[in-house]
């Protein structure tokens, strides 16, 4: 070997060529790497199997008339915003007549049971009939209140009527008269009732001790109880001014006003717009049998899943119907069912009611 003889210095590679042999051998396998690691936590976040998929519970409420009537005003619309205790209708009475003359049947029974006491123990008696009395008056002004309240109604249709000439001068004077006579009864008799009441209270230290020893006990009691049914009748002449149980938004509206409503029938319905839970249905067989405090995983469905940490408030007694959007109609079978479970909605997770989420059930470690 020559002394002399030195090494050629090595060929530098190209950069081209470092960056081709990198895109060839490296590259493919750090993006495969990439990929599954994406993969990955992009399944945990978003795609993984739901335990079971959930409602934000809808809380709603109708307002229901409590007597049959007609709906004279309905103070809101629908979509409109409500309080708790605001005026919502107001309903009117139809015919509350009926049960007045039947506490004043029940009166006349009474008071013909209190006759043959009134030749032994005179000033006892004296005191509760004249109770009896004052009671009877009371009836017949609250029913004369509802005749003078229909005449004025009548009277006041009639004018309108009249001034359009579709009547009548006779019967507009009639139902003039009509309303003028009610009304100076009324007046009367609430005059009469007033001085009844005048003159009971200086008898009420004599009558009452007496009642006691000579009346029956029962006799009292019955006595009191339709003294109770007047002054709920007496309520019940009134027009009713019916409001929202809850806060939401008026959903559904049944009624106009100017309809008959009867006894029990829903006049408007009230959506809450928050809630404080969600319900779902765990459908058989149970991977996990669900028990209150088991911690949950709540994810959202929106474009960006949201995904918070609750726990299970309620577990469901039995299986029940599933009726709401959570239900899968499955070919063969008719209804779907599954075990109600209750979990906590978290304060600061902004939700709808209506809104459908997914969850998982995770063990308890």
């Amino acid at each position: 070997m020559n002394p002399n003889f030195k090494p050629l210095p090595p060929i530098p590679t190209p950069a081209g060529q470092r960056w081709r042999e990198f895109r060839i051998q490296v590259l493919p396998l750090l993006v495969f790497l990439g990929a599954v690691v994406a993969t990955v936590i992009i399944w945990k976040q978003n795609l993984g199997a739901p335990t079971l998929q959930g409602e934000v519970e809808a809380v709603q409420a109708e307002v229901a008339s409590p007597q049959a009537g007609v709906l004279t005003q309905l103070k809101v619309n629908r979509f409109q915003w409500v309080s708790q205790g605001e005026p919502v209708a107001v309903v009117v009475p139809t015919d509350p007549r009926a049960p007045l003359a039947m506490i004043q049947s029940e009166i006349d029974i009474l008071r013909t049971r209190l006759e043959p006491r009134l030749s032994q123990q005179r000033n006892a008696t004296d005191y509760e009939r004249l109770r009896l009395e004052w009671l009877l008056q009371k009836v017949e002004l609250a029913t004369a209140r509802v005749n003078l309240t229909r005449a004025e109604n009548e009277h006041k249709r009639n004018q309108e009527l009249f001034q359009a000439r579709l009547i009548s001068a006779d019967l507009h004077e009639l139902s003039l008269k009509n309303k003028e006579a009610l009304q100076t009864e009324v007046e009367e008799k609430t005059k009469l009732i007033a001085d009844v009441e005048q003159g009971l209270q200086p008898l009420s230290l004599m009558g009452d001790p007496q009642a006691a020893l000579t009346v029956p006990d029962s006799m009292l009691a019955t006595l009191k109880a339709q003294e109770e049914k007047l002054r709920a009748a007496q309520s019940k002449l009134d027009p009713l001014t019916l409001t929202a149980p809850i806060a939401g938004m008026v959903s559904v509206v049944y009624c106009q006003a100017g309809a008959n409503v009867r006894d029990g029938d829903p006049i408007v319905a009230i959506r809450a717009s928050q809630s404080d839970r969600i319900v779902g249905y765990l459908r058989q067989p149970f991977s996990l049998e669900p028990v209150v405090g088991m911690p949950v995983e709540i994810r959202t469905r929106d474009q960006k899943a949201i995904v918070r940490s609750s726990e299970i408030l309620q577990v469901g007694a039995q299986f029940e119907p599933i009726t709401n959007s959570l239900a899968i109609q499955r070919a063969g079978v008719l209804i779907d069912i599954g075990l109600p479970i209750a979990v906590s909605l978290p304060s600061d997770l902004k939700m709808r009611p209506g809104e459908l989420v997914d969850l998982v059930i995770r063990p308890r470690k």
